[in-house]
């Protein structure tokens, strides 16, 4: 697709990685259950699990595999402190996302090391501390002590959108670049035992997972011949009238989750209102987008993606199955979702829109293009 004189970026991997410890909602249902220890709770856990469309979850910890194995959220300590739970990120973030990256890798046939990266941006909500995760990576992949590298932190559910935008301009800047990008967010190290809507509902939803991006300019001689999926543009709105309804409160126990019940119908407005200002930032007709990469915030959202959207053909199939396999991990999800929709039958110079939903609330999309060699 290169012209020889553009110099525009190219996704030439993305990798995925999800802990050890992978749960049925119902294992994790009776965890809750037994944590929460009220009827009323229980009852509401009940009806929001049977209609999360969630099947698996993942966490670093083994606690909601089972009673008496708990390493965090144990029966005598319910509520662990901010500190232990940072603890546990430190413990394990590095290691999810090391997966991650060496996925990315493997799947271009090269070593972290000979891929050679220059730049290296980090993503995260869930586990604040300095020197934090761009620092642990450049220790724990031997990169150059010199290297580029800062970190996205606490911008929730969208934050793959403007660290890729930021990768792309990188790129732009410089077509030398070899741009590493990192989302990991270990969400279940939050869970509290808190009766009400927000509460019990972030805990039906979110889990672990990690992802890994790398990018390049799609002129660049080493990965000229390497398929990809090339930057076209990104398009993003901030919708204030609806910043109460999704985001985090810092407390002295954790990181406690927003999320109104209300979210949903109020992206499905939104989201009808805001398709003509997309589709006219991109160019381009909904009906030529060949694949769509939504962020599966959870079953209604999606519900409400397909009907404004009025998809009929299994447009969000690969959103759906992500959701169903792994829940809503934040910052990571989108790039899962757009893992599979790469190995699943994308042909040259088909689009694939992304489009995630983070607090503000921000809309955010990507439109990108495949390229095989």
């Amino acid at each position: 697709m290169g012209t020889g004189t553009e110099n525009r970026s190219k996704i030439i991997a993305v990798g995925t990685a999800v802990p050890d410890y992978g749960s049925r909602q119902e294992t994790i249902l009776a965890f809750m259950q037994h944590a929460y220890n009220e009827p009323v709770a229980s009852r509401k856990l009940n009806m929001l699990f049977m209609q999360s469309g969630i099947r698996t979850r993942y966490s670093v910890v083994p606690d909601f595999l089972n009673h008496g194995n708990e390493v965090l959220f144990k029966s005598e300590e319910a509520k662990p402190d901010i500190g232990k739970r940072t603890f546990e990120f430190k413990q394990h973030a590095i290691t999810l996302a090391v997966g991650a990256i060496e996925q990315a890798c493997h799947k271009v046939n090269r070593s972290i090391k000979k891929m050679g990266v220059t730049h290296l941006i980090t993503v995260t909500c869930t586990g604040l501390h300095a020197p934090g995760l761009d620092a642990g990576l450049i220790e724990a992949l031997d990169l150059p002590p010199d290297i580029f590298h800062t970190s996205l932190n606490f911008l929730g559910c969208n934050a793959a959108f403007p660290a890729l935008k930021i990768a792309d301009s990188i790129v732009k800047s410089d077509p030398g670049a070899r741009v590493l990008v990192v989302c990991v967010e270990l969400c279940t190290l939050h869970f509290q035992p808190k009766n009400n809507s927000d509460n019990l509902l972030s805990n039906t939803i979110f889990g672990d997972g990690a992802a890994a991006v790398l990018m390049v300019s799609e002129n660049t001689p080493e990965f000229e011949n390497c398929s990809g999926l090339v930057v076209r543009n990104f398009y993003s709105s901030l919708l204030l009238n609806g910043k109460d309804l999704m985001g985090w409160n810092l407390t002295p126990l954790n990181f406690e989750m927003i999320l109104n019940a209300g979210l949903p119908r109020f992206l499905g407005d939104e989201l009808n209102l805001l398709k003509e200002k997309i589709a006219s930032a991109f160019k381009i007709r909904f009906s030529e987008v060949n694949h769509w990469a939504v962020h599966p915030g959870g079953k209604r959202v999606l519900d409400e993606v397909k009907q404004q959207l009025q998809f009929e053909n299994g447009e969000l199939e690969h959103s759906y199955h992500v959701l169903q396999n792994y829940g809503n991990m934040s910052s990571p999800t989108v790039l899962f979702v757009l893992a599979e929709i790469l190995n699943n039958s994308i042909k040259q110079n088909d689009t694939v829109l992304c489009m995630g939903f983070g607090p503000g609330i921000s809309v955010d999309t990507a439109l990108l293009q495949y390229a095989k060699f």
